[in-house]
């Protein structure tokens, strides 16, 4: 591992690789903060190991032995952790009527289990003044068809950050969440790859009534691919809630997610909802 600059302040962050992570771990270190970048392959280690103040750290939050690895080198730290950025997650497509269960307890894993597990680990190295920040998505506030799992870990994760920020209040650790709404990242294009491998586990007879609906999501996910928004947008939000004194227990990013929000929660009622929805994704069916 190389020389580590333990003077300057603290950051583990988990999911480096690509994406939101990739691009919080390298504004945060032009930023002079010192990261501990988690990734799960070895080339994404590789890449990051000559980048100034990151340090890459081998670490999937599925894994406690990869986590107590972890553990040992933040205990060498003698001022322990000023961040923790929970971030790693995956997105599994696939009508909840039939996913196969045990892709939707890798959802969870990953996305909920992952981030407590991640959390239990490191929050004794937080102290008065640290900060909990937890990567969630307007998809734990709005739910879309075919995506279900995903927006149950979601929705876990505004619950799980909810809980924690009233338990770690007495230890003066803020506790902050990101929810992005759609962002330009590898994760749409990794989670189309999967879908395949997904719904072929599912028999003909489950998934014919479901197939015009997830050809729908799918055209969906393609268009997040290229007219997402920037990954630095999440970046710059994490460093506001990591630089000021009184952070915000909500960032909110991106524009569609900030309408989709409001008029979640303000306008629309259920029923509606499910209307514009439902018209949206027949458009984008008929469309191609």
């Amino acid at each position: 591992m190389k020389a580590i600059k333990s003077h300057l302040p603290t950051i583990l962050l988990t999911g480096a690789s690509t994406g939101i992570g990739l691009s919080t771990c390298q504004y945060l270190a032009k930023k002079n903060y010192l990261v501990f970048a988690t990734v799960r392959k070895e080339k994404d280690y590789q890449s990051l190991l000559d980048q100034e103040n990151i340090v890459p750290l081998k670490l999937d939050v599925r894994k406690q032995t990869e986590i107590e690895e972890a553990v040992k080198v933040i205990k060498t730290l003698p001022n322990g952790l000023f961040g923790l950025i929970n971030n790693a997650g995956i997105a599994i497509p696939g009508p909840l009527a039939c996913l196969p269960i045990e892709e939707f307890e890798y959802q969870m894993d990953v996305n909920v289990t992952g981030l407590l597990r991640t959390s239990q680990a490191f929050i004794p190295f937080m102290s008065s003044g640290s900060k909990l920040i937890n990567v969630s998505s307007m998809a734990g506030k709005v739910s879309f068809p075919g995506l279900g799992a995903y927006h149950a870990s979601k929705h876990a994760v505004e619950a799980i950050s909810d809980v924690l920020r009233l338990e770690l209040k007495p230890k003066g650790i803020n506790v902050s969440i990101i929810e992005p709404g759609r962002i330009a990242t590898p994760i749409w294009k990794t989670s189309r790859d999967y879908s395949a491998k997904t719904l072929s586990e599912i028999p003909n007879s489950k998934y014919t009534p479901y197939k015009p609906l997830m050809e729908a999501v799918q055209h969906s996910v393609r268009d997040a691919e290229s007219t997402g928004a920037s990954p630095l947008l999440c970046a710059k939000a994490i460093h506001h809630a990591l630089k000021s004194n009184r952070p915000r227990t909500r960032y909110t990013v991106g524009l569609d997610a900030k309408i989709y929000l409001f008029m979640r929660r303000f306008l629309l009622s259920d029923r509606i909802w499910d209307a514009i929805l439902s018209k949206t994704l027949s458009k984008g069916s008929s469309s191609r």
